[in-house]
């Protein structure tokens, strides 16, 4: 056989020779042995770790792990019994955590307002005192309408007058008058009786001459600091009577026109009204307070009615056509239990 006489023909014969003896070093060359004498680390070293790693398409990579069967091959309950809660609990250093922070800067970033609005605790709490404070209001006026019916029942008995003679109320408050809760009977839209209508004018009275007392000690104030000179301090002078008289009749004017009822009515629930049931007319209601010292008068001969009139109305309710009902606004205006049971037993109108 000739010498190879090109490249080509070296090639083929190297790889020739190569793959003959390559099986038979392989077979005879302990891998074990040839690895014990690779320089890993030299190798490592040449090689170029961040060409490497750009070279890894990432995304493909991700695509290609299917996590589902990644996790459900992960035995949670096997990793969390080797894990040591107690020590890793006791590792934390509580401490040193809550000194890092800063709980200055914590709060001022929450909106404690909001917070408080959103728990609805305003809401209980108005709630909750609105409650009671209704509730105890109710109390003391149900026991005044209990007594209106004590001492209406003990005029008709003086005058033998039958219940059937009295009229409850004004017909368009009457028709249309709420039911009270059970065991309790309604007498809202009823004529209001003697016994509320004196709590309701000691109230007013008590209202007209603080306020007044508390606005002559303001412009006493006043007067003195602007002319050094003070006040007289005797109220029975003309000029002082007539300036209680205008606002006491101020009072009860602006009061009735505007919500139908002075404080001292509200408080006991009572309202001013026409004879109907209606709103009376703001010149009604100027007639009505223009007339009502005149009903004082005379030994107080113009309540004389309140009494003893089976529609409850005094001389000036009478002149200027009104009357005075029972209303808690929102609440049904309701006799004391125990009074509502012996009415229904006997089967007696309400007051």
């Amino acid at each position: 056989m000739s010498a190879p006489t090109n490249g080509h023909d070296r090639k083929r014969l190297i790889g020739r020779v190569t793959g003959a003896v390559t099986g038979r070093v392989v077979e005879v060359v302990d891998p074990d042995i040839v690895l014990e004498h690779v320089d890993v680390n030299a190798i490592v070293e040449r090689m170029d770790i961040d060409a490497v790693v750009q070279r890894v398409d990432v995304d493909a990579l991700l695509q290609q792990v299917d996590v589902d069967a990644l996790l459900a091959r992960v035995d949670v309950n096997a990793i969390l019994a080797r894990v040591d809660i107690d020590a890793l609990v006791d590792r934390v250093d509580v401490n040193g955590l809550m000194a890092r922070v800063d709980m200055d800067a914590l709060l001022a970033q929450v909106d404690m307002e909001a917070v408080v609005a959103r728990s609805g605790i305003p809401e209980v709490v108005a709630e909750s005192t609105s409650h009671m404070a209704g509730s105890a209001l109710d109390l003391a006026r149900r026991q005044l309408v209990g007594l209106d019916v004590v001492v209406d029942r003990f005029v008709d008995r003086l005058f033998r007058r039958k219940h059937p003679e009295r009229h409850e109320g004004p017909p368009l408050l009457t028709s249309a008058a709420p039911e009270g809760r059970a065991g309790r009977r309604s007498v809202s839209g009823h004529y209001t009786g003697p016994v509320s209508r004196a709590a309701a004018g000691a109230l007013d009275i008590l209202v007209i001459t603080t306020l007044y007392t508390v606005g002559y000690a303001g412009v006493s104030l006043l007067w003195r600091a602007f002319t050094g000179n003070s006040l007289s301090g005797d109220r029975s002078t003309p000029l002082a009577i007539a300036a209680m008289a205008l606002w006491a009749f101020l009072y009860v004017f602006v009061s009735l026109a505007v919500a139908g009822r002075t404080v001292g009515k509200a408080l006991v629930g009572l309202r001013v009204v026409r004879s109907d049931g209606g709103t009376p007319a703001v010149r009604k209601v100027f007639l009505r307070t223009l007339v009502q010292p005149f009903s004082a008068a005379l030994l107080m001969l113009g309540y004389l009615p309140v009494l003893l009139q089976k529609e409850h109305r005094s001389a000036h309710d009478l002149i200027a056509g009104t009357a005075v009902v029972y209303d808690w606004g929102d609440r049904t205006a309701e006799m004391p239990g125990p009074l509502s049971e012996f009415l229904n037993r006997n089967q007696e109108p309400a007051a």
